[in-house]
């Protein structure tokens, strides 16, 4: 065989089944059918880690998401990744809404969601200060946090490679086709022979299933878009905000729309949700933002952030983002390995709650097959990420240090998220680095700002092309075919 374990999906679920595996001696490899990591559904959600409230009681979507919410700061602190448990507030507007505030919280304690609460106006107002008129109550959810999902993709992903896990990026998996104790894939880039699979394939897991098991997936896709609005806003939103959740036509339902403080300290709003057939669509359209503003221009009163803000501030609005959820018929997340596909384990359906559970999913099915197979320890294995601190989280003292050890340390590159030269060097040289402006853009932030890289990105197109000794007119904003330059002109400046 090639290789032991492969690992289709570098997404949430794909990573963090790889830092599992990394514990073991094993010749693991990811594929990642995008040019870079973390590219699927993982990239474009709400950044929440759910406290489990919401989820059906005896699913496994409510199993794992309070087991993997606990995980949270142990796993962050160990890969040196930013997260904060703020907590959750769902706010009622009225009585039919604190009905369902109290159906959640007797669902939060059958799941087993410590802290939970049902709060009066009175009772939220001394929390939190400043709720409008029309609110008469909330569930606080206390366990409710924020992570960046993509930030720490890419850190679970660079540790797994530290301990040994090999990533191919551009390599989709077209075909699989079972051999002997095994499976060979067929992909873009020729076929691979491996005894074990685990499919973390997002929208397109069914695929990946159905391809080796008579007992076929369906996923259908579901799209959410989200604005972003200025970090001049930060001050004055401290918990995760939602609305009730609601039901969606064909199955399942929303959280609800929610205001959502990053942990980079810009604001999150939405999301929307709506099937589409694309299982790669993460479009942002004039409808989506549109209703996510009208929602928002409607319910801001109700909000403590509208004390400072007293109207929706639309010119504080920096960007838009979609995403995909890959929804499974069921559901529910559909895990494990099917009766007529020994060794193949899927991690299927994993929409919202999955980025809190996938910690607790990956744990379970990597240690189930450890078990079952006998994988050996890695004795070498080391859960802890090596990760200079950004430099705008440095002390003046750090700073100075920084910048003696290196001078680009002291050359801005992103003003509005002060990333310097030595940073971007550094998400480019990494052995799972960045090859796009978007790859920079994820891995530092740099052209996440107010200006969205109005400023700098002329310069991070040039930084590629230098480090990857590629002419500019090569370098891709995501991938192939999003040139950014059509040709290099020449200018002679008379001295």
């Amino acid at each position: 065989m090639d290789f032991d374990v492969v690992v289709i999906g570098s997404g949430i679920s794909g990573a963090c089944v790889a830092r599992e595996l990394s514990k073991y001696r094993l010749r693991t490899l990811v594929l990642e059918k995008a040019d870079d990591l973390c590219s699927g559904a993982t990239r474009g959600n709400s950044a929440t880690v759910h406290s489990g409230h919401d989820a059906e009681y005896g699913s496994l979507k409510a199993l794992y998401n309070v087991r993997g919410n606990a995980m949270f700061d142990a796993l962050c602190a160990d890969l040196h990744v930013p997260f904060v448990r703020n907590g959750t507030v769902i706010f009622a507007t009225g009585e039919t809404e604190m009905a369902e505030v109290r159906r959640l919280k007797a669902n939060a304690d059958l799941n087993g969601v410590p802290g939970c609460e049902v709060l009066t106006r009175d009772e939220l107002n001394a929390v939190e200060d400043g709720w409008g008129e029309g609110v008469a109550g909330a569930l606080f959810a206390p366990t409710g946090g924020m992570v960046c999902p993509y930030t720490l993709a890419f850190a679970l992903c660079e540790n797994a490679a530290e301990n040994g896990v090999a990533f191919r990026m551009d390599t989709e998996v077209t075909g699989i086709a079972r051999k002997g104790g095994g499976y060979v894939l067929a992909t873009n880039q020729g076929c691979i022979s491996t005894t074990y699979v685990f499919n973390c394939a997002g929208t397109h897991a069914d695929e990946m299933n159905n391809f080796v098991s008579g007992r076929k997936l369906r996923i259908i896709p579901r799209k959410g878009e989200h604005i972003i609005l200025d970090r001049k806003l930060s001050p004055f939103v401290q918990r995760v905000w939602s609305q009730t959740p609601s039901a969606l036509p064909n199955g399942g339902h929303t959280k609800g729309m929610g205001v959502m403080p990053s942990v980079d300290h810009t604001i999150i709003l939405g999301c929307d949700a709506h099937e589409v057939r694309d299982k790669d669509d993460t479009s942002t359209t004039p409808a989506g933002t549109g209703e996510i503003i009208r929602f928002f221009e409607s319910n801001w009163k109700h909000l403590p952030i509208s004390r400072a803000y007293p109207q929706f501030p639309r010119d504080m609005i920096i960007s838009a983002f979609g995403g995909l959820r890959p929804h499974s018929d069921t559901d529910d997340f559909v895990l494990g390995q099917p009766d007529d596909a020994p060794g193949f384990y899927n991690l299927a359906g994993i929409e919202s709650p999955g980025l809190t559970a996938a910690p607790a999913i990956a744990s379970d099915l990597v240690g189930q097959a450890a078990r079952n197979h006998g994988f050996a320890p890695n004795p070498r294995f080391s859960p802890l990420r090596s990760c200079p601190k950004s430099f705008r989280e440095m002390t003046a003292d750090e700073r100075e240090e920084a910048i003696r050890r290196d001078p680009d340390y002291g050359k801005f590159v992103c003003r509005c998220e002060q990333v310097t030269l030595a940073e971007i060097k550094r998400a480019v040289r990494s052995p799972l680095g960045a090859k796009t402006v978007n790859g920079v853009k994820m891995r530092t932030r740099a052209g996440m700002g107010r200006c969205q890289g109005g400023f700098c990105g002329p310069d991070v197109v040039r930084i590629l092309s230098e480090e990857l000794q590629i002419p500019m007119t090569a370098v891709t904003q995501c991938g192939e075919g999003s040139y950014i330059l059509d040709s290099e002109t020449c200018i002679e400046v008379e001295p």
